[in-house]
């Protein structure tokens, strides 16, 4: 994920800045200037903008979240000195996703952010409570968000190759990497799309459009060259679901 930071304090600029590194972000620029802000956000396309409402220059802080979603609808947490009702009220206006005064909870900044995150892919309340239940993966639309240590991780549900289970954990198998998840192969299954994956071992789903190759004697799966198991009981319902194809 891409963040901007628009600050003039440079004492909390830079504690922005480290945050966000910190958290694994990338971040665009760190402005502090309405204009500058402005060109910021039109050359480097963010994801999330970290705003502070009071600004150097003529344009404020809401000035620039009006610009802003006017141009493109982007998430916008705002961090601000002033605890005023008359303020909030305005910054209301421009829908942002957190509105937080300094000086700010690190946590507190983390999970505005995941959460600005969620909301902008268009998860449920459910998904948000997954992710407050210490639940490692949340689905929106195509893909899933994995926690990794501080930051969520893209996955796109195209990109899986096939899911196993160790013990309590699910791992999902992409070309280059493996993501560990604390849930159930049940529950991951419920969020994957049954037309494109199917299980095919009690242990094991596979995106059926990767299948190379299947073994009816050594009952495996060839996956990008690697070898899935296949149970017997499921295989006449894996041959039947490849005739569709």
């Amino acid at each position: 994920m891409k963040v901007l930071i628009i600050e003039d304090e440079p004492n909390y600029a830079d504690t922005l800045e480290m945050f966000v590194d910190e958290l694994g972000y990338n971040i665009t620029d760190v402005v502090g200037e309405g204009q500058q802000a402005l060109r910021a956000f039109r050359n480097e396309y963010p994801d999330l903008v970290l705003l502070d409402i009071n600004l150097e220059g003529e344009m404020t802080g809401i000035d620039l979240a009006r610009a802003f979603q006017a141009e493109r609808k982007t998430p916008i947490i705002f961090i601000t000195s002033f605890d005023d009702k008359e303020i909030f009220q305005k910054a209301k206006e421009t829908a942002p996703h957190a509105y937080l005064i300094k000086p700010f909870n690190p946590d507190e900044l983390e999970r505005s952010m995941e959460l600005a995150l969620l909301r902008t892919h268009g998860p449920n309340q459910e998904d948000e409570q997954l992710l407050d239940n210490g639940k490692h993966a949340i689905l929106a639309k195509n893909s899933f968000f994995i926690k990794e240590r501080n930051k969520l991780v893209k996955v796109n549900v195209g990109d899986i190759l096939w899911v196993s289970v160790e013990d309590k954990y699910s791992i999902l198998h992409t070309a280059d990497k493996r993501f560990v998840l604390r849930q159930s192969l049940k529950e991951v299954a419920e969020k994957l799309d049954d037309s494109i994956f199917v299980q095919v071992h009690r242990s094991h789903i596979v995106n059926i459009s990767t299948v190379e190759d299947i073994d009816l004697q050594l009952f495996t799966i060839s996956v990008n060259g690697e070898e899935v198991p296949l149970g017997k009981s499921y295989k006449d319902n894996l041959v039947q679901r490849l005739q569709m194809l």
